[in-house]
């Protein structure tokens, strides 16, 4: 049988990869083996239909953690290259990647560390946040800010800067 060429090999694979037909009746289709079909198929990670792909071995983990932080980094790059241009600011679909970027590589380096984030989650005290807010406001009116209002409000009698 002839060696088939890249676009012809491009079909075969869509054929596998989309299709539910027997491997024996996707080669025929293409004029190949299905030895051939499969021995590609296994040495480039074709998936059947419904088929998962297999987990990571260590190195290839690596790997993938590796191209995940170059992808990052291109696309960092890259909207840092258009705005030393000139050429506008970040669109959605940018910052959208750049996002699940970020939360792939995070989720990644907790897979790695053992930890989980409902382990690392503290709770939450909003009493002791309350107090903390209110600290902070009362040092900033207390600093001659009048444009930020006492702790209470209005209602509280923060009305400074209104006239009387």
């Amino acid at each position: 049988m002839p060696e088939l060429s890249l676009d012809q090999w491009a079909a075969v694979r869509v054929a596998y990869e989309t299709s539910a037909l027997p491997l024996r009746d996707i080669a025929a289709e293409h004029g190949v083996s299905h030895v051939a079909v499969a021995k590609r198929a296994d040495r480039q990670g074709w998936l059947r239909p419904g088929e998962a792909p297999p987990l990571p071995d260590g190195a290839a983990e690596e790997k993938l953690v590796a191209r995940l932080y170059r992808t990052f980094e291109k696309q960092v790059a890259a909207l840092e290259l258009r705005f030393a241009n000139g050429e506008g600011g970040v669109e959605e679909k940018d910052a959208r990647t750049l996002s699940v970027l970020a939360r792939t590589l995070e989720t990644l380096g907790k897979l790695r560390e053992g930890t989980d984030d409902a382990a690392d989650a503290a709770p939450v005290d909003i009493e002791a946040l309350r107090a903390r807010l209110q600290a902070r406001l009362e040092q900033l009116d207390a600093a001659g800010d009048a444009s930020i209002p006492p702790a209470g409000g209005v209602a509280a009698g923060g009305d400074r800067g209104l006239p009387a």
